[in-house]
């Protein structure tokens, strides 16, 4: 049971990303995150699924975004996901993130 309940929270994580950068750059944003290895995004940057470690799916994420902005996305995502982490502390996260 704990790891399915983990694989939901890396769904919130993913699709929090996600729907952040897809609410600045638009149908890009979506695009970006599917070159991600395992990882369904819907059209709306909703996360379906994925397959893998969600923490490697994360940084895999994380960096398809700074190859657009740069460092800005990695506080883009830190901001992101502010909501889910406080929800959520016991989540690891990338070290790029901390």
């Amino acid at each position: 049971m704990d790891t399915n309940q983990k694989i939901d929270v890396y769904k919130e994580v993913l699709t929090a990303i996600v729907q952040r950068f897809f609410a600045l750059l638009g149908e890009p944003a979506v695009r970006k995150a599917r070159r991600v290895y395992g990882l369904q995004v819907q059209d709306d940057g909703m996360v379906v699924g994925y397959q893998g470690d969600g923490m490697i799916i994360v940084q895999g994420l994380v960096i398809e975004y700074m190859t657009l902005l740069g460092p800005q996305a990695l506080t883009l995502t830190q901001r992101a996901l502010e909501p889910t982490m406080k929800r959520n502390p016991e989540v690891k996260l990338p070290t790029l993130l901390s």
